[in-house]
């Protein structure tokens, strides 16, 4: 039973409805009055920041994807090339091209990645400064309006929060402001 009402007051306090303690509540529970939530990760894809990282992100994968694909064209053409004349060839020669193929094959594997490792560095890079951007101003519209609490809003962590807590907007705007 006791669990069951530090769950109740768990909830009641993530979910900003928690009220004035009353005296079969325990003293100690902190109340929050003043509470706001950020979608963060709309922060990092609407923001002009953002929308550009995504773009150049876009940009880097396609290059990338145009490389793999002309280099896997040419393994194709080789190995039906190979396929064509393998009757005809010695079998030190066959062996020789059978192993070039298998060696573009795997330098294929690699460039591929590669190129998923480059631009996974690349978004995180990109999205920890957004992200630090993004909590400097919720930071300060917190101090400005005497928040007590900022929650990140997700599907996961909020289900449901009246829309007039939530700060994501505002955020946007402001970030577009100092960070043009």
């Amino acid at each position: 039973m006791q669990r069951f009402a530090r769950l109740a007051i768990i909830a009641a306090l993530t979910l900003g409805v928690a009220g004035s303690v009353t005296a079969a509540e325990p003293r100690d529970v902190l109340t929050l009055e003043r509470l706001a939530v950020v979608d963060v990760q709309r922060c990092l894809l609407e923001t002009k920041e953002g929308k550009k990282a995504k773009t150049e992100l876009e940009r880097s994968m396609a290059r990338g994807q145009a490389r793999i694909e002309k280099k896997s064209n040419d393994l194709q053409q080789r190995l039906a090339d190979l396929q064509a004349k393998a009757s005809m060839l010695s079998e030190p020669e066959l062996r020789k091209r059978q192993e070039d193929l298998m060696r573009g094959q795997a330098e294929l594997e690699e460039l591929s990645a590669k190129l998923q490792e480059d631009v996974g560095e690349k978004e995180a890079l990109l999205t920890e400064k957004i992200y630090k951007n993004v909590s400097t101003i919720v930071a300060q519209i917190a101090i400005e309006e005497k928040l007590q609490a900022v929650l990140v809003r997700s599907e996961m962590t909020i289900i449901y929060v009246d829309p007039k807590l939530d700060l994501t907007n505002r955020v946007i705007v402001r970030y577009d402001k100092e960070h043009p």
